[in-house]
C-alpha cells in the first residue's frame, strides 16, 4: 500500500468468486482495514471468531490480525478503506477513538451493526471519502483527514460500545504509551522486564494491565509487530530472508522462518511468492 490511506469500492457476483476473483479481498495490505457492507452477506473469520455481515455492517480489523472472508449472497457490494497505521495514530490521535483497531479484550466484536439513520450517514460520508480519493484535488489529503475524523466520531457518538475503551485514566494512558513504544521499537532487543523499568511500573503489574486491554500479551504483541515488520520487507523489497530475518528483530532465522509461520500459515518465501503473485 503506497498511499497513507486507500479507498475502493467493488461489487462481486458469484461467478466472479467462483472463478476466484473477489478482488479486494485477495491482495496484499499491511494496514487498518474498514470494510462497509452495502449489499448482501459474507462470512469473515478473524483470528478465532467468525461474523456473518450483511448491509450496513461495518467490520474492522487490525493490520495484526489474520483474516479470510467468503461471499455467500450475491451481490456483493461493499467499500473497503485501508489505513496506514502509523498515519491513523497521528491523525485520529486519540487513544479512545483508537481503541477499535488497537485493543483485542476477549469481549470486543470486530462487527458494527448500523441503525437506518446512521447507515445513511456513514454510507454518504464513504462515498465522499471515496471521491476525493479518486480525484486527488488541492488539499484532497486534508479533506480526507477530516472526513476520517468524522467517521470515527459519529460512530462513538451513536455507537459507542463498538469501542474496547470508553474513558480515557492513566491506566489506558499508561497501556497506550507501552504499546506505542513497543511499535516504534520492536526491531530492537527490549522486553517486558526493560520497558517496565523504562515507565517506572511494577513488571507483573504491566503484564496483566496490558494483557487486559489490548488483547495481546507483552511478548505475542512485540512478535506480531516484527511480523508486521517481515511482512512490509517481504513484499516491498528484495532482500533475502536472512537480511528481513534481522531488520524485523528477530536473531535468528531458523526461529523467525518458524514463528512467522505459525502466525501466517506461510513460511516468509512462500508469503512473498504468494502476496507478490496477487
Amino acid at each position: 500500500m503506497n498511499d497513507l490511506i486507500y479507498i475502493a469500492y467493488s461489487e462481486s457476483d458469484k461467478k466472479q468468486v467462483e472463478k476466484g476473483r473477489l478482488t479486494l479481498e485477495s491482495h496484499y495490505h499491511n494496514a487498518f482495514e474498514i470494510i462497509y457492507i452495502v449489499e448482501g452477506e459474507a462470512v469473515f473469520k478473524i483470528n478465532d471468531k467468525e461474523y456473518i455481515a450483511s448491509a450496513g455492517n461495518l467490520i474492522f480489523i487490525n493490520n495484526l490480525e489474520s483474516h479470510h472472508v467468503e461471499a455467500t449472497i450475491f451481490p456483493y457490494k461493499r467499500y473497503f478503506i485501508l489505513i496506514d497505521p502509523a498515519w491513523y495514530q497521528s491523525t485520529i490521535n486519540d487513544p479512545v477513538l483508537a481503541s477499535i483497531f488497537k485493543n483485542r479484550p476477549p469481549h470486543f466484536n470486530h462487527r458494527v451493526s448500523l441503525n437506518e439513520k446512521l447507515k445513511k450517514n456513514i454510507e454518504l460520508l464513504f462515498q465522499e471519502i471515496l471521491i476525493e480519493y479518486t480525484n486527488k484535488t488541492d488539499y484532497w489529503n486534508l479533506v480526507l483527514e477530516a472526513y476520517m475524523k468524522k467517521l470515527f466520531v459519529l460512530l462513538y457518538r451513536h455507537c459507542k460500545d463498538a469501542f474496547p475503551i470508553t474513558a480515557y485514566n492513566s491506566s489506558i494512558e499508561l497501556v497506550s504509551k507501552v504499546q506505542k513504544y513497543i511499535e516504534d521499537h520492536c526491531t530492537e532487543e527490549i522486553s517486558l522486564k526493560k520497558v517496565s523499568q523504562l515507565f517506572y511500573v511494577d513488571m507483573f503489574y504491566l503484564s496483566h494491565l496490558f494483557k487486559d486491554n489490548t488483547g495481546f500479551s507483552f511478548k505475542e504483541y512485540l512478535i506480531l509487530q516484527r511480523i508486521s515488520k517481515a511482512k512490509e520487507l517481504l513484499f516491498y523489497t528484495n532482500d533475502s530472508i536472512t537480511e528481513i530475518c534481522i531488520k524485523s528483530g528477530f536473531n535468528n532465522v531458523n526461529h523467525f522462518i518458524r514463528i512467522f509461520k505459525k502466525y501466517t500459515g506461510f513460511t516468509p518465501s512462500k508469503y512473498r511468492v504468494t502476496t507478490r503473485k496477487g
